[in-house]
């Protein structure tokens, strides 16, 4: 039995109501999607722009261009060449085009967008051509950053002047830059079949394997070794290699990426130095021990003669060869202990209490104190520590405090002031003094070299200040000195941290 006339009548309605819907929700999702519409009757030349379109364009709703007016919104060049080609092929051939473009909007704006031209034909002649135009302007321009900062990356990587490398995490060269292919001698190619593994030298490989497992658990963010591989040629190179690790969005190891800076000819140097420097050393004991045999046969000559033979005292040039013999001594005595100084520094250093030793020079020099109607301040904390030599360290201290006694100024009470600083590696201790002071501008560059006196004074040797620089330095630190004549010197000894 059929429906009734209502019944067919509601049913129709109904129908069109979910039409209605179908159409209204496509284009909510069109509007979302920044999605118009766009037709061309190629018989009338009208254009129609859905209100998306015209909106893309940011021209008002319902503006009806001409054809060339609407392909003149495309940014002059490649782009509107482009379009152009393409309608003139839909046309002429039917063929449909899904294409990437830039326009100039209305208001000057550049705008990339998404064009689709379908072509219908009658009778073997194009009567209409239609599509889709989309706005994908934030799309297009973050997907170009991307290709840009890909760029930038690839640039980088590639022509960095330090080798730069991603490792997989099974130790493949995934990817090379041509810093890496020269320090190792092999192409990218010949590198790809090869593993990391394969080209270590093996003394390394242990150490390099467990800081990778260290990062691939998470351990450590990065790591840094000096590193031995071997290159095509099978030769040695030395590489300092700094590695880090990528992971994907959720936390899993992806890839290695390593860092390697050719440190080959360095190390020569350090061991061509380290080796001459020990030559020098054996060179150097060599000469002072046997310079100090002859040194003492000739002083004890002289000795024997001037018992036996008095009268040779009474010859002007005897006592010349005396006093020569006997800073002959002195001198080969010094140089002996600059010799030696390195190799004490390596078995024994400690940490010290700098304010105990201090104390103890003071009072073990009171009576030159005294007698000089001086005065010693002992302002360094007590807690403070260095790392030291005790024959050393006391030798500074005694040789700074007794020169600021020997160079003080007659006008005013002497007055010495030892003070400290500390900072992460370093203890600074300071030696002030209200002495005759020093023309630093007139001797600053000799002030501690060997042999240099600044004072008429008979006493003066110019061996103390040389001896101690060399001995502060023995011990990884360094002095300064800040003067001004007959005002007073300040020598700042800096030394490492004992408590580090």
């Amino acid at each position: 039995m059929g429906l009734s006339t209502a019944e067919l009548l509601s049913k129709i309605a109904k129908q069109e109501k979910e039409v209605n819907n179908y159409k209204n929700v496509l284009n909510k999702i069109k509007t979302a999607a920044k999605m118009g519409i766009w037709e061309i009757d190629l018989a009338t030349k009208e254009v129609y722009w859905s209100n998306v379109t015209c909106k893309i364009h940011e021209v008002g709703t319902g503006y009806q261009p001409t054809i060339e007016k609407g392909i003149e919104f495309y940014r002059e060049g490649e782009h509107r060449e482009a379009i152009t080609k393409v309608v003139k092929e839909a046309i002429e051939l039917g063929k449909s085009c899904d294409i990437e473009l830039q326009i100039i909007t209305a208001k000057g704006g550049y705008k990339w967008v998404r064009v689709i031209v379908i072509s219908e034909f009658k009778n073997g002649e194009c009567t209409k051509l239609y599509g889709l135009f989309q706005d994908i302007n934030e799309s297009v321009t973050y997907r170009k950053k991307l290709e840009q900062q890909k760029e930038l990356f690839r640039q980088t990587f590639e022509f960095a002047p330090n080798g730069m490398a991603l490792i997989g995490l099974d130790g493949a060269w995934i990817q090379v830059n041509k810093q890496v292919c020269k320090m190792l001698g092999y192409n990218k190619e010949e590198l790809y079949k090869l593993t990391f593994q394969d080209i270590t030298h093996p003394e390394d490989l242990s150490l390099d394997l467990e800081l990778l497992r260290e990062l691939k658990k998470g351990k450590r963010e990065n790591y840094q070794m000096e590193k031995r591989y071997f290159d095509k040629s099978n030769n040695l190179v030395w590489a300092l290699l700094s590695v880090s690790m990528m992971k994907d969005e959720e936390n899993k190891p992806l890839y290695f990426v390593s860092q390697l800076t050719d440190i080959t000819e360095k190390k020569i140097l350090l061991e061509t130095t380290l080796a001459q420097n020990e030559r020098l050393l054996n060179f150097a004991h060599i000469v002072s021990h046997n310079l100090r045999s002859h040194t003492s046969n000739f002083s004890m000559l002289l000795s024997m003669m001037k018992m036996e033979q008095p009268k040779l005292m009474e010859n002007e040039f005897f006592p010349l060869l005396l006093q020569s013999s006997t800073s002959l001594q002195e001198t080969l005595s010094y140089l002996t202990d600059i010799v030696v100084m390195q190799n004490e520094v390596k078995n024994n250093v400690q940490a010290l209490n700098l304010y105990e030793y201090v104390e103890n020079v003071r009072l073990s020099i009171q009576s030159l104190v005294f007698s000089n109607n001086a005065e010693i301040e002992n302002k360094i904390d007590k807690e403070i520590f260095v790392k030291a030599i005790p024959a050393y360290l006391e030798s500074i201290i005694l040789n700074f405090l007794t020169n600021s006694i020997k160079y003080a100024s007659n006008k005013r009470t002497p007055l010495i002031v030892i003070s400290s600083e500390m900072t992460s590696s370093y203890v600074t201790f300071s030696v002030t003094d209200n002495g005759l002071g020093i023309d630093l501008e007139r001797h600053g560059k000799k002030l501690f070299g060997m042999y240099k006196t600044f004072h008429d004074r008979e006493d003066a040797r110019g061996i103390g200040l040389f001896i101690t620089k060399n001995q502060i330095e023995a011990l990884g630190g360094k002095v300064e000195v800040k003067s001004q004549l007959n005002q007073g010197t300040t020598f700042k000894i800096y030394l490492k941290n004992g408590k580090i």
